[in-house]
């Protein structure tokens, strides 16, 4: 399957989860299928959205967290994977765009491509809720479960490396701006103080 393809089928049983992207391919394509405001699009932080998700989660524990991770974003902090263990918090469900190269700096080939199995570093980990999943039809199968399971849950999604940089464009803002819709949308949604009485 390809990446644009599972992040649709994700997005048509997404519900009320938040979402929280790994820069590059996950984020870009996540804004390109829904637009979405509440969810956080990780810019220049690569390997930190799971660190932002697992606070998000530990935060917000009557909020579904959903993190929309990368092979390479997941390479360059596999330790989240025993903190995610640790805590074991039961909202946030980890999903990986495994596509075995760095697709937007133009395909670079992943480290240790081809012989990688982050289900089973994830297994290893002690996260117990695991698979991976290859094709739209099994996605399709096993969404509704996964929507409705028990977090932490690691799902490997292992899509298609496709040449080149897709050049699927970025959300239309980022930084301070990021950080304002945001943290106002969660506020709005959840009741809750993000930002003081000077606005941060």
């Amino acid at each position: 399957m390809k990446a644009r393809e599972a992040i649709e089928v994700m997005a048509r049983h997404r519900g009320d989860a938040v979402a929280v992207c790994a820069l590059g391919m996950a984020a870009n394509e996540w804004w390109a299928v829904t637009k979405a405001e509440d969810a956080f699009y990780m810019h220049g932080a690569m390997g930190f959205a799971a660190s932002f998700a697992l606070g998000l989660a530990l935060s917000l524990p009557k909020a579904t967290i959903w993190l929309i991770n990368a092979d390479g974003s997941l390479c360059m902090n596999l330790g989240c994977l025993l903190t995610e263990a640790s805590q074991a918090p039961k909202n946030l469900k980890h999903f990986v765009v495994d596509n075995q190269v760095y697709q937007t700096v133009g395909a670079v080939p992943m480290v240790n491509q081809g012989r990688t199995d982050y289900a089973a570093i994830a297994l290893g980990a002690g996260i117990t809720r695991v698979r991976a999943i290859e094709t739209v039809s099994d996605l399709e199968k096993a969404m509704p479960a996964i929507a409705a399971e028990e977090g932490p849950s690691f799902t490997v999604l292992r899509v298609e490396s496709e040449s080149g940089f897709l050049r699927t464009p970025p959300m239309t803002y980022e930084g301070p701006e990021m950080k304002y819709r945001f943290g106002r949308t969660l506020e709005k949604r959840f009741g809750i103080t993000v930002f003081g009485p000077q606005g941060y």
